[in-house]
């Protein structure tokens, strides 16, 4: 069994993974409650939120929690993307944590997630 703290450093390498892709700002791991686990921002980015409005994260969590609801009758969720007019934010559910994706505007969602998925399904 892979001890916790072995386990949040191979997220943080996977999250460093992330931030490579081209147009991507934020990689991070969140808990079923919203906290930040591991990941950041990448290199030179300057967030657009300040620590505080980083609670978004909760937002992202909470909104996969409450629609588990639908599973049953729609079927899990893949993915959730909110387009903003800054930014675009990605969340994608995994086992045991959600993935919380910041890209710019003229990104490619489509090979964002994909990859990502990839990358966490191991």
């Amino acid at each position: 069994m892979i001890q916790k703290h072995d386990e949040n450093e191979i997220l943080e390498q996977k999250c460093k993974l992330l931030l490579n892709e081209n147009g991507v700002r934020f990689a991070g791991i969140l808990s079923n409650m919203g906290r930040q686990i591991a990941g950041g921002y990448k290199e030179g980015i300057v967030p657009l939120v300040d620590h505080e409005d980083h609670k978004m994260c909760l937002e992202h969590a909470l909104g996969i929690l409450l629609t588990k609801d639908l599973d049953e009758s729609l079927g899990s969720i893949d993915y959730l993307i909110t387009k903003r007019k800054k930014v675009i934010m990605i969340t994608i559910p995994m086992q045991k944590y959600a993935v919380l994706i910041s890209a710019e505007l003229d990104a490619n969602i489509e090979k964002i997630i994909t990859n990502a998925t990839k990358l966490l399904s191991n």
